[in-house]
């Protein structure tokens, strides 16, 4: 669970994530996945309106073959990347950024991306 901020009626949401499924990357939302997902949470969370849910989507959370994301530059110069965080890429997103524009303003890799480099 992310907190988010305030909706357009001035309360507070929760982004609910959930289940991590192998599947064709074209298969579309399965709403009984996010049913298991939100009754599993329900209990932890008292006083909150279930019925407002305003965002179901799922999609591809593309990953690396071992597993770390990839940040930083690629062989072709000029050109960098910030990817394959699978699950973790919403949250690790703008730290991914602030990391790349430290690299590719100052040349240098950031000590945070030690092991990260795309080309290892």
């Amino acid at each position: 669970m992310t907190p988010r901020p305030d909706g357009a009626d001035g309360r507070p949401r929760v982004r609910v994530a959930g289940i991590m499924e192998f599947a064709d990357p074209d298969r579309p939302l399965d709403p009984k996945r996010i049913r298991v997902t939100n009754d599993a949470v329900r209990p932890l969370l008292r006083g909150v309106d279930w019925s407002g849910i305003d965002e179901q989507w799922v999609g591809s959370r593309p990953l690396s073959a071992d597993g770390l994301p990839l940040i930083g530059g690629t062989a072709t110069p000029g050109v960098y990347v910030g990817g394959g965080h699978g699950m973790w890429g919403l949250t690790l997103g703008p730290l991914t950024g602030e990391l790349l524009a430290e690299q590719i303003t100052t040349g240098h890799p950031p000590a945070l991306t030690a092991g990260l480099d795309p080309l290892r």
